[in-house]
């Protein structure tokens, strides 16, 4: 035999044997299919029958067609439906495995969805063509059985996701609660305060994964699907803080404070030190007023009304807010500090003013205003050690008082 002619016949063998072998792939895809109809399948024989399907996901003849995709699609509903006729005569089921039999079911019935397209060809072999678009015509082989068993399912997509997120499998319960909003969406059968409390459950698997920049985006799309309580705009202000996003948290505060008032005071303290950042004063002072009137025992909000005062009326104005935040925290640094400078700027206004003041006058009318301010300005070192501003001033007023071995002692800290 020539050289020729034998490459010609190890042609026409390999040739042949991807015929076999596209035609063996070809006949498991049809003998799955007629095996999957049997009443009886126990969960062992449809996750044989998957694993005989495999390889035609994989082959050159079989990857392309839609009823390779639908069988497996067809597979995995069977899998799913018998883990659920086990568990409903009281069986237990791997819940993992039954929630991935209905993922993948519809994995595999999209793509099937995809390439289920027959050309229509006339008498003459050649394509029909649809006058109105000027394109060959296609029909559908499996479509109408895959949206009919999807449709029967959809509700199913709902349960598996909580299935899946009691089980911790988040990317799990994310995939089901996704597909089942992309189902109820195209069916229009069910109102929007279902969609938004799925998004909501989709933000916490997005949450429990760090994954925060998501999570937040499915926060607000719940509410804006009306899912309002109060746990969306909770969760996702903790999501945006660990963004450091300034300008979502104060939307999300406002948002917040619109649905619930002060009812809790987070919302209103967000967008109080939003306005004294911005230096709107009077806003911030508006919302304070809110905010005490609800809780007058909140020494957080006297110091914010009293550090808000200042700007616009003086440290005096603002002492009586200072006096009480103080009284109400006195384990409080910042408030320590306020309720001290108040009383150690008297003293340097009196000193300023009189830059010629007796020895009689100093001690008469400033010496007491800096015995006044001491123990707050103390009390604010022992709470925050590092604070240089605090340490300065107790210099200052220990050296005027002649208090020496204060002096040395802070100086040795």
């Amino acid at each position: 035999m020539r050289l020729w002619e034998m490459k010609k016949l190890y042609a026409i063998l390999i040739i042949g044997v991807l015929a076999i072998a596209a035609s063996a792939q070809q006949r498991t895809v049809s003998e799955v299919k007629k095996s999957i109809e049997g009443m009886n399948l126990s969960i062992e024989n449809i996750k044989s029958a998957m694993n005989r399907l495999k390889p035609a996901f994989t082959n050159d003849e079989t990857k392309e067609l839609a009823e390779t995709w639908y069988v497996a699609g067809r597979v995995q509903y069977r899998l799913y439906d018998k883990y659920m006729s086990n568990r409903a005569i009281g069986k237990k089921v791997d819940a993992k495995a039954m929630g991935h039999a209905l993922i993948e079911g519809y994995e595999h019935f999209n793509k099937a969805l995809k390439l289920d397209t027959i050309v229509e060809k006339g008498k003459n072999g050649l394509p029909i063509i649809d006058r109105k678009t000027m394109r060959p015509k296609v029909k559908t082989k499996f479509s109408q059985d895959i949206l009919r068993r999807i449709n029967e399912h959809m509700n199913d997509y709902n349960k598996v996701g909580g299935e899946l997120y009691n089980v911790k499998d988040w990317d799990g319960a994310y995939r089901a609660w996704e597909i089942f909003c992309q189902l109820v969406s195209r069916s229009g059968t069910m109102p929007d305060s279902v969609l938004g409390q799925t998004r909501y459950f989709q933000a916490i698997t997005r949450w429990q994964q760090n994954d925060n920049r998501n999570a937040a985006d499915l926060f607000a799309q719940a509410r804006a699907l009306g899912y309002n309580k109060k746990e969306a705009f909770d969760y996702a202000l903790v999501c945006l803080s660990a963004l450091n996003d300034d300008m979502g948290i104060v939307r999300t505060a406002a948002e917040a404070y619109e649905a619930f008032g002060t009812a809790d005071l987070q919302y209103i303290r967000i967008l109080i030190n939003n306005h004294i950042n911005r230096e709107e004063y009077a806003q911030a002072n508006e919302l304070i007023d809110k905010a005490i009137a609800v809780n007058d025992d909140d020494a957080e909000l006297h110091n914010l009304k009293g550090l808000v005062i200042e700007q616009q009326d003086g440290i005096e104005a603002a002492f009586p807010h200072f006096k009480r935040s103080a009284e109400l925290a006195p384990d409080n640094a910042q408030t320590m500090f306020n309720v001290g400078r108040y009383y150690y700027n008297q003293a340097a206004t009196i000193t300023d003013k009189n830059p010629n003041l007796s020895r009689k006058d100093f001690n008469k009318k400033v010496q007491p205003l800096y015995r006044e301010a001491m123990p707050y300005f103390e009390h604010a070192l022992q709470l925050d050690p590092d604070n240089e501003e605090v340490k300065n001033a107790l210099r200052n007023i220990y050296y005027k008082l002649g208090e020496g071995k204060k002096l040395e002692a802070l100086d040795r800290k």
